[in-house]
């Protein structure tokens, strides 16, 4: 097991570059770049939505977490986590919204990219976290 914490200010900017670094470790583990274009987009959209909903105003003291365990060869799991107002589980909604809709394809996209999705609550800590079981083959043999 490999485990991995990143931390940024929850900006547009900085959620983008914090799920590029995680692309960026996961490339030393796994082979499959349809894989890791999917788990990019998942944390592309997980960390974007802290920077535009966790917090009521942005501050630079507003905390974005990211942790990875990598499993070889089973799984990778994501913890995206805020400090801010978090998720309330039971009124999350997964389907799709109609075409015409300017957002709301966040929740969706990463519950059909990822295996599991499960919202967690630490004190004022909010997490999500995401799981991705990834076929042995789309592993990189290590010596």
């Amino acid at each position: 097991m490999h485990q991995y914490e990143l931390e940024a200010i929850p900006t547009p900017e900085e959620s983008r570059e914090i799920a590029r670094k995680a692309i960026s470790i996961l490339e030393e583990f796994v082979s499959d770049q349809e894989q890791l274009h999917d788990i990019d987009l998942v944390l592309t959209e997980a960390c974007s939505n802290v920077a535009r909903h966790a917090y009521e105003v942005c501050e630079s003291c507003n905390r974005l977490g990211l942790k990875i365990i990598v499993i070889p060869p089973e799984k990778v799991i994501f913890e995206v986590s805020d400090w801010g107002k978090g998720l309330e589980a039971d009124k999350l909604d997964f389907s799709m919204p109609d075409p015409e809709a300017v957002g709301g394809r966040g929740l969706y996209i990463m519950s059909i990219l990822m295996d599991s999705f499960d919202v967690l609550k630490e004190g004022p800590k909010n997490t999500i976290r995401l799981t991705k079981y990834i076929s042995s083959e789309k592993w990189i043999k290590k010596a």
